[in-house]
Parts: C-alpha cells; structure tokens; sequence
C-alpha cells in the first residue's frame, strides 16, 4: 500500500450509520489515511450496513458484491463490512462475500484502524462483533462531512424490544453518553459555526436514566439552549410512550430547540400496536398529539409507519389511514413489514400477501403525499 493510504466509505441505513461512518472516517484521517471518491481509487473500502429492512441488508451485499472484480484486479485492496449487518450477519458474511477482509460489529467500530492494521501484517480475515455493552470512545474526532450540519449521538442501543425490531440485538441495551462530553461537543461544534445540530437516540426521551446524577434529556436541551452561539437543536427518535409534557413544553419555550417532533406510530390499529409491544394505543397516540399541538403550535410534526405486519387486516389498514387523516404529519415515512430475526415477529407467520403489502403501502403513499402538499400551500 502507499504511503498514504486511502479510504472510500458508504453509508446504508440511518442517521445513526451516517455518524458512525464520520466517526470511522474522522478515526482514520487521524491515523493519516485520506479520502477517495470511489471505491477503484481506494486502498481500502468499507460499507457501513443497515439491517432494520431486509431490502436495506440485501442490497448493501449486493452492492459489496459487485466490488469482486476490483478485489480481482488488485488482491491488495481491504474490503469491510461494518455496522448492523455486520453485527447481525457476523461470520456468515465471509461466505456470502468471499473477497472480503473484514467483519465489524457496531460496538467494535472504533478499532477499525486496527483491524486494518492487522490485516496488512497477517493477510488474514478480521471478525470482530459483539461489544453490545460499551461506549465509543467519549473524545469524538472533529471530521465532519457537513460544514454547517451536524449529528451528534447521546446514546446507543434500545431497551424497548418492539416485535418487529433487530436494533436492540445488533446495537444493543440503551447506553447514554455522559452529560458533560455532549455538551462538549456541541460547544465546539457552535464555536466552529456549525447552526443546525441533530441529536440521535434510539430512544432520545430516555436519555439519562442509566447514569448517575440528576440528569434526563430535558436538562440536556436545556444545557444546550444556554450554550453560546446560534442554533437550531433537533433531536431523533421520541418514543411515544415517554415523549412527555415537559417536553413538549421545553420545545415551546426554549428558542434554541427546534419545533420539529418525529413521533412513530408504526400503526392505527391498537390490535397491532398490541402485537408490536409498542405499548401504547392510538387514543393514548392521539392525546400527545393534541398536547403537542396546544403547547408548540408552530411545528413541524413526522412519522414512521409499517404496512403489512403479521396479522395486520383490511380493519387495521383502514385505522392506520384514519390515523394519517386525522393527525395530517407534514411528512411520514412508509415501511413495508419484513420478518427481521431475531425480533419476536420473525417467528410469527408473515400472513398479509406480499401484493397486499404494495398495494397498501402504494395507497398510504398517495394518501400523505397529498396531505403534505396541502400543508405546506397552508404554510405558505
């Protein structure tokens, strides 16, 4: 390899996956690796994976797959896999990708330049996965992608375990960063001009709860709001189920926070809420929605939604539907259902034909693209 070796790095999947392969990228610049713009020009390629569909996770070793000439043409050349697929998939992926180099599960990202290192002085394959239970390193490196929007991320892993949902076994038991090096961050990231500055959680809302002291995510805005500098703080994902008035209050007031709430409701039908583990119903969904309304009236309000999950009848899709009228988002994302071992649904039977699932979630499409139009002629 040169010198200076070269890095080109994708991103599949979440916010989330877009900060952990900054975070890689800042570590390796560090150790004096530079950019390439493809992965022909690179010494070393690493795709970072997203498995929550079962389309995001195919499509990330399809794509790897066609990188098997390049590897051909030039044996020297280390490919990886990092993030969730890496977790999720571990040593099978080296059968599926033979020219790979190396597996690295999200807990292990942070030694990537390591494992690099060893590959170049053994020429033997690296699985590293399964540190479910630490940090990242706290001291972040300062690359960033953007020059004036950032993500910063104040925990990882989920303790919610939703039927349908893989995150909390490939990131996972809820950890939260401590208090003092976010708001670290955040401060350089103001003093260096940064404006628009996006906080990620599985669970924002329950940030806080598995540290000492007296600190929960609301004091955290608070601390952010009084730093110095202009901003605009978003933060992702709430759970319905502890996104609170005080909250919803501390969005209202405080001016540096923004007013946009991204709130999944994955369903209309309380039947299927049930059987998500959500643990909420739609009239408990609905009554957030009206404080939140009453106390930030000038907000932007999202949502996630799954079509088709085991189970789900012509009743439930038409209460989701309801659901998307009455609420009226500015913006909803629309996922089709597909079994996602080892989440507890996998092993329920994915009953609603996969027509039905297009079709329905062809007509909740058309539904929320002409109520965001609607909105947005409002708010112009």
């Amino acid at each position: 390899m040169k010198n200076k070796s070269s890095v080109y790095i994708r991103t599949f999947g979440c916010q989330m996956n877009e900060r952990d392969s900054e975070f890689v990228t800042g570590i390796l610049l560090e150790k004096g690796f530079c950019l390439a713009d493809s992965p022909d020009k690179a010494d070393v390629v690493i795709y970072n994976s997203c498995s929550v569909r079962k389309h995001a996770e195919d499509r990330m070793i399809s794509n790897m797959g066609q990188l098997k000439k390049i590897k051909k043409d030039n044996p020297d050349i280390i490919m990886g896999i990092m993030g969730c697929t890496a977790e999720h998939r571990g040593k099978g992926l080296f059968n599926s990708l033979p020219h790979l180099d190396f597996v690295c599960g999200t807990g292990n990202i942070g030694t990537i330049p390591d494992i690099i290192k060893k590959i170049i002085k053994k020429r033997e394959k690296e699985l590293h996965v399964g540190k479910l239970s630490g940090h990242l390193p706290e001291a972040n490196p300062r690359h960033r992608n953007d020059k004036r929007s950032a993500y910063v991320s104040i925990s990882r892993g989920c303790n919610n375990y939703c039927t349908y949902c893989i995150v909390p076994y490939v990131r996972g038991n809820e950890r939260s960063r401590r208090p003092d090096d976010i708001i670290k961050e955040v401060e350089d990231l103001l003093v260096r001009g940064y404006v628009n500055i996006t906080l990620l959680g599985q669970n924002v809302n329950s940030y806080g709860k598995d540290l000492e002291g007296n600190i929960n995510f609301v004091k955290l805005l608070r601390a952010m709001d009084a730093l110095n500098g202009k901003k605009n703080i978003k933060f992702m994902t709430s759970h319905p189920k502890d996104a609170s008035i005080e909250l919803f209050e501390t969005m209202g007031e405080l001016k540096g926070i923004s007013k946009h709430l991204h709130l999944p409701a994955q369903s209309g039908s309380d039947k299927i809420l049930l059987n998500m583990n959500r643990r909420y119903d739609s009239k408990y969904y609905l009554s957030k929605i009206k404080h939140f309304r009453k106390i930030v009236p000038d907000h932007m309000l999202t949502t996630d939604v799954i079509v088709g999950f085991p189970g789900e009848t012509e009743k439930d899709f038409e209460a989701t539907k309801s659901l998307l009228k009455q609420v009226r988002f500015n913006a909803a994302y629309i996922f089709k259902y597909s079994p996602r071992p080892p989440a507890p649904s996998s092993k329920m039977e994915d009953d609603v034909p996969r027509e039905v699932k297009e079709k329905r979630h062809r007509e909740l499409l058309v539904l929320q693209k002409s109520i965001s139009k609607n909105k947005r002629i409002l708010y112009d």
